[in-house]
């Protein structure tokens, strides 16, 4: 096989390729394989007819063409191996020559990957802030892990306040009608949770033990029921009980409590070394995030349009099952956001450009560095996610057979440190919380609890 490479306008090359005439006729011979298994000749056998006859009877033209339409795409997957090339779309082919005896010549013209010329992405100035830990952020997760082990205890009170949990009985009614899933019994509300439509927790509020008492409302025009939506309804809600939450103490027995501790100054240590910890991993990944745009922005790079139509369907599919895996569809999505579908898509859009631009510019920077993973450290990443449970087997065998999907991440993880490695970086503590802190806190609260 014989490859030309020729560079065209835009991000696109035409690629001459030559099979010489040994392998066309092999192909051609596999092709009269094939199809003598499917051609019924009288006084033969299935496959057994001879290679005359079967040409006879379908055409020496027809057996060519069969050949080379499983041929052109063995070669042509070679050919852009071969030359290192990245297609981001099918390609055009022409067929230059194709007479019997003789080399087959075609040409492919292809969309490959756009030029990436990069800027400076060594040596590029940032800023790593970490958030600066103090006994008010130990006290907050401390207070948030009570409210978590509060327990809902009958008061001896008759009259329903804000803030209480009611165990209510209640029917809802359009008109004189009860309407499909509008009457629960024994059902616990906390008043002013906002669990429910607005203003029916609110006409709650000073209704005795033991009452019966009648709520009206009218349902939000963006209700998720079409059928519901906008109507006025009516509620008969009976109190059944008056409970209020009983948050423990902060002890010693706490901290046993919610954890393998033996004082509440050892949850306290532990709580501040994880929260500083998570703070570290926040600003770390920050401080990656900036480097990578810094580099992106850097770049020149022509994002080709076609990359950008199929990043952005890859993410409206994306969105559309997790819509559907919380009980959505795309259309009421819609509804919720008063969008409609194209400024949602426009929006998307704009995203998926930026994610093209990037993953790009980093495939160029892993190009430039000759970035590579090695089998053993792969072995070694998945040893360390296989870890010791009781799926160890079953996550060794699920990355053992996705291996090229975990070098992929792995080189592009070794292109972001570099850039970390070869930054000058100011490191900076701060007292007020980096955006988005306040995942910290619910973190290590789900760790203890």
């Amino acid at each position: 096989m014989k490859t030309t490479l020729e560079k065209l306008e835009g991000n696109q090359v035409a690629l001459e390729v030559e099979v010489d005439e040994e392998r066309v006729e092999k192909a051609v011979e596999d092709a009269f394989r094939k199809v003598a298994q499917k051609v019924k000749v009288p006084g033969f056998r299935a496959g057994k007819a001879p290679r005359r006859v079967i040409e006879t009877r379908v055409g020496r033209g027809f057996l060519y063409q069969e050949a080379l339409d499983e041929l052109i795409p063995q070669v042509y997957t070679e050919a852009v191996e071969e030359n290192n090339l990245k297609p981001i779309d099918v390609p055009a082919v022409d067929i230059l020559d194709m007479e019997e005896g003789k080399p087959l010549r075609f040409k492919a013209v292809i969309e490959v990957e756009p030029e990436v010329i990069l800027g400076e992405y060594k040596g590029l100035a940032a800023t790593k802030q970490t958030q600066r830990i103090t006994n008010s952020d130990v006290d907050e997760v401390l207070e948030d892990m009570r409210e978590r082990n509060a327990q809902l205890v009958t008061t001896e009170r008759n009259e329903l306040a804000a803030g209480d949990f009611a165990v209510i009985d209640f029917t809802g009614y359009i008109g004189d009608q009860p309407f499909p899933g509008g009457a629960a019994q024994g059902h616990t509300l906390e008043i002013g949770g906002g669990q429910f439509i607005p203003g029916f927790e609110e006409q709650l509020i000073g209704a005795e033990l033991g009452e019966t008492r009648e709520v009206l409302v009218a349902f939000p025009t963006d209700y998720g029921s079409t059928e519901l939506a906008g109507k006025e309804a009516r509620f008969d809600v009976k109190i059944h009980e008056i409970k209020e939450k009983s948050s423990p103490a902060l002890n010693d027995d706490f901290a046993k409590d919610v954890g393998d501790f033996e004082t509440l100054l050892e949850l306290r240590a532990d709580i501040r070394k994880k929260l500083e910890d998570a703070a570290e991993q926040q600003a770390k990944r920050q401080l990656e995030e900036d480097l990578v745009q810094a580099t992106v922005e850097g770049a020149q790079v022509d994002v080709p349009a076609k990359m950008i139509d199929w990043q952005t369907d890859h993410k409206m599919e994306r969105l559309e099952n997790e819509l559907e895996s919380s009980g959505l569809n795309k259309e009421q999505y819609l509804q919720i956001l008063g969008t409609p579908e194209e400024e949602l898509r426009a929006r998307l859009k704009t995203d998926a450009e930026a994610e093209v631009k990037t993953s790009l510019v980093i495939d160029a920077i892993i190009a430039a560095e000759n970035i590579t993973v090695s089998d053993e450290e792969m072995d070694e990443r998945i040893e360390t996610m296989v870890g010791d449970g009781p799926h160890a087997e079953t996550t060794r065998n699920f990355w053992t057979s996705q291996k090229k999907r975990l070098r992929d991440t792995m080189i592009r993880e070794k292109a972001i440190t570099l850039l970390v490695e070869h930054a000058q970086i100011d490191e900076v503590e701060v007292d007020k919380p980096a955006e988005g802190s306040e995942a910290i806190g619910e973190a290590v609260e789900e760790e203890q609890v």
